[in-house]
């Protein structure tokens, strides 16, 4: 619900237009001078305000300057019995919405404000998709054809109508927040905002301004009042990433805001409800944390009233591929590079590889393969050197475990130089030796370097 503040030293004015809005479901305080109105500001946050031009303490102008110079955010109204063309203008100039003379019928003014207010909620809103364009992950990028994950999407669809709190368990870089995206875009909140906030980037005190807010003069720095990420994500889903992170201290004032819905900013006495969704998500057992006293046993029952797990790549060998070439033709298309393709065998070491990074490693070497491939066809020899040197590459590396490391050593050399078809620039950049260290190796081998192409031209 949008907060509008009307400020005028008459009280029957102000009291009518306060009625007026309370009436359309507006939450309104008011103010009889621009002092008191400043002051009010320094422990709430307004939408919209609503001001008289001409009051003895303070004009309308100057007002309105001080509220945009502590946020541009808020729409401003100017009303006035004394309009001049001059003012409307300095008004305008200034920031102000709109120009409205006394008196004013109602309907124009309810108009005006839900315009004002639109206007703001549009503005948010796009912000909230700027963000999301910017973000990593899309949701297209959560694709699954193991059994397994399919559940898991199908069950977040399932409890995305729920008012339910969800905790997401996971390892890193498996797509926690992505699942949460999906959540909440299947909920009936999906047209309100969706907020992510990482429990772990931030210290303690920082973490708690950032999530409730705090009022102007709370601490060192706090020079104007500031609505937190709860509020902001007020009506939608609040995205709490690695919760396991949190303090003991911290977690309390969680548990009563998971409990009561009611924040309280820092450096404030007074407590606001909010109506927000709670996902949270971590890469911890939290039953183990809770077992060594490290997260409260009620704030895990809180927040855990659906958990989730998200399996890690290396259990899901079938999503690979299909993942793989679904980053692949990202890259295509950012790089305009359309008919790039993996070979068999670079396919066959991504499903051999353990991605301990998960789908987040794989995105990157995917994105790190196509900067390097030279050809249209990405080889084994393309691929991020952890993938080229896992013991798979070498043939029975696993099984034949009574070998010494000189002949593993020796077979991988031979293995590098045959993927490579003999290339020696290549083969060094896989092998990470110097030419001289490769034709040392090889003379100790007793393998003939004669074979090998320098390939200076390629």
């Amino acid at each position: 619900m949008a907060k509008i503040l009307v400020i005028d030293d008459e009280s029957i004015v102000r009291n009518a237009i306060s009625n007026l809005l309370v009436s359309d479901g507006l939450e309104v305080d008011q103010a009889e001078s621009g002092t008191q109105a400043l002051s009010l500001a320094d422990s709430e946050i307004y939408d919209l305000v609503l001001c008289d031009l001409i009051m003895d303490d303070m004009n309308g102008i100057n007002i309105l300057k001080r509220f945009k110079k502590r946020s541009q955010d808020v729409e401003f109204i100017i009303i006035t019995a004394f309009a001049t063309i001059d003012s409307a203008i300095d008004a305008l100039r200034n920031g102000a919405y709109h120009y409205l003379v006394k008196p004013v019928n109602d309907e124009e003014l309810l108009l005006t404000v839900r315009k004002a207010i639109e206007r703001n909620e549009l503005r948010m809103k796009v912000r909230r998709l700027e963000s999301q364009l910017r973000s990593q992950f899309g949701r297209d990028d959560f694709i699954a054809i193991n059994p397994g994950m399919q559940r898991v999407i199908q069950n977040a669809m399932a409890v995305g109508n729920t008012e339910s709190n969800i905790l997401i368990n996971g390892e890193s870089g498996t797509g926690k927040e992505v699942l949460a995206h999906v959540i909440h875009s299947a909920s009936r909140r999906a047209d309100k905002p969706f907020v992510a906030v990482n429990c772990a980037a931030m210290p303690e005190a920082l973490l708690e301004s950032e999530l409730f807010g705090h009022v102007r003069g709370a601490f060192t720095g706090a020079t104007n009042t500031k609505r937190g990420l709860v509020e902001e994500a007020n009506g939608g889903t609040l995205f709490l990433d690695e919760i396991a992170e949190t303090t003991l201290e911290f977690q309390a004032k969680l548990l009563r805001f998971s409990q009561f819905g009611e924040i309280r900013r820092v450096g404030s006495n007074a407590t606001s409800k909010v109506d927000v969704r709670v996902i949270s998500a971590t890469n911890k057992n939290l039953k183990e944390a809770m077992h060594n006293n490290k997260f409260r046993e009620d704030l895990y029952y809180r927040l855990a009233v659906i958990p989730l797990h998200i399996p890690p790549l290396r259990e899901r060998i079938e999503d690979i591929s299909i993942l793989a070439q679904h980053f692949l033709q990202i890259q295509n298309k950012k790089n305009d590079r359309q008919r790039m393709h993996f070979s068999n065998k670079a396919i066959a070491v991504m499903n051999k590889y353990a991605w301990p990074g998960n789908v987040r490693e794989l995105m990157n070497a995917i994105e790190y393969s196509c900067a390097i491939c030279e050809s249209e066809t990405i080889e084994v020899q393309d691929l991020p050197f952890a993938l080229q040197s896992q013991s798979e590459l070498v043939p029975g590396f696993r099984s034949e475990t009574n070998r010494t490391l000189e002949e593993v050593t020796k077979q991988y050399i031979l293995h590098v130089l045959q993927e490579t078809n003999w290339h020696q620039k290549k083969a060094c950049q896989i092998l990470g030796l110097s030419k001289t260290t490769l034709y040392r190796r090889l003379q100790q081998y007793g393998i003939k370097p004669k074979l090998m192409t320098t390939g200076s031209g390629s």
